[in-house]
């Protein structure tokens, strides 16, 4: 596809895996990852971003590197742009490769905790909070900072450890096998894809990805 016509905006979680697949021509605007947790500031987020490209009046297509995410991408638009974004749930199943496999491991043990080298970044997370390094928790006493975490993981039974095959993964699964231990829960390692992120970049939009026109709006009916 042609680059200099095309714009990304994506969740800082998938960055470590875009690193080294997007071009110097495609223009990338990243979106912090703890946005997650409050869905409609990550619309809002996402809207503005839209917006922003907008007024720049040189972008055809606005590739979203997101999911549905709890509907934080539900209602965006583009008044000149196409916006594509994969038809996936959230994040984890771009990282697993499909719907299909995310559904599988759901079936498997629906109560998983999913990390990556992008969702294990310094200061984020239940281990982040246990330790009292996350931002939210760094003004509480340790007891309370671990009870927040113990909260956040109480209904969680595994940990699994999605590994793209883009970087060296030793001191991220020490990270998620130290949580595991730490909360409790058994761990796992399942060897991730690139494949749903290479096919939106490289303009490979099949039946993976949600397609919508200049003026129409994403809706949760387009993701079943």
């Amino acid at each position: 596809m042609e680059y200099n016509g095309a714009a990304l905006i994506v969740c800082e979680s998938l960055a470590p895996e875009l690193e080294g697949m997007v071009p110097p021509e495609l223009s990338i605007e990243k979106i912090e990852l703890g946005l997650h947790d409050y869905p409609k500031k990550l619309n809002q987020k996402i809207g503005d971003t839209i917006d922003k490209l907008e007024n720049e009046k040189r972008w055809g297509v606005i590739l979203l590197g997101f999911g549905l995410c709890s509907g934080g991408t539900v209602g965006l638009k583009s008044k000149r742009a196409r916006i594509v974004v994969p038809k996936t749930d959230d994040c984890i199943a771009i990282f697993l490769g499909s719907r299909s496999k995310y559904q599988e491991q759901f079936k498997k043990e629906p109560g998983t905790y999913y990390y990556t080298k992008g969702f294990l970044k310094e200061g984020a997370g239940p281990l982040a909070m246990y330790m009292g390094e996350h931002k939210w928790t760094r003004n509480y006493s340790k007891e309370k900072a671990q009870w927040i975490a113990r909260e956040m993981m109480k209904n969680y039974k595994r940990i699994v450890l999605i590994y793209t095959g883009v970087y060296d993964i030793t001191p991220y699964e020490e990270k998620a096998m130290r949580a595991a231990e730490i909360f409790g829960l058994k761990y796992e390692r399942l060897t991730g894809s690139l494949e749903i992120l290479k096919g939106l970049i490289n303009g490979r939009w099949d039946e993976r990805f949600i397609i919508v026109e200049p003026g129409q709006e994403i809706t949760m009916e387009m993701f079943t």
